[in-house]
C-alpha cells in the first residue's frame, strides 16, 4: 500500500470516528473504529468497528445511518469519489 492510501485511510478512520462520536445514539454507546480498508478502486470503505453491547443491533445502526456518515465524511476529507461505506465487526 502506498503512503498516500495509508494517509487517506488514516483520515478516513478518523472522521468517520468523529462523525459518529457525534450521533450520540445510544445504540453505538462505547463504539470504537478499529480500522478501515480502502478498495482498491476506491469505491467501497470497509470499516471495522469494536462494540462493547450489542454489536449486531450497533452494525445495523451505522448500516441505516451510512448516508448521514457518507455526508459527514464529504464534509470532513476531500476525494473525487466517495466510497460507499460497509460495516463490520472487528477480529483482532
Amino acid at each position: 500500500m502506498g503512503h498516500g492510501r495509508a494517509h487517506l485511510e488514516s483520515q478516513l478512520k478518523r472522521a468517520l470516528a468523529e462523525e459518529i462520536r457525534g450521533l450520540d445514539d445510544p445504540r453505538l454507546f462505547l463504539l470504537t473504529v478499529e480500522g478501515v480498508e480502502l478498495s482498491p478502486d476506491g469505491a467501497l470503505l470497509t470499516v471495522y468497528v469494536e462494540a462493547f453491547g450489542e454489536e449486531g443491533e450497533a452494525l445495523r445502526t451505522l448500516a441505516r445511518l451510512s448516508p448521514r456518515l457518507q455526508e459527514g465524511l464529504a464534509r470532513r476529507v476531500r476525494m473525487r469519489r466517495l466510497p460507499r461505506l460497509l460495516f463490520r465487526p472487528w477480529r483482532a
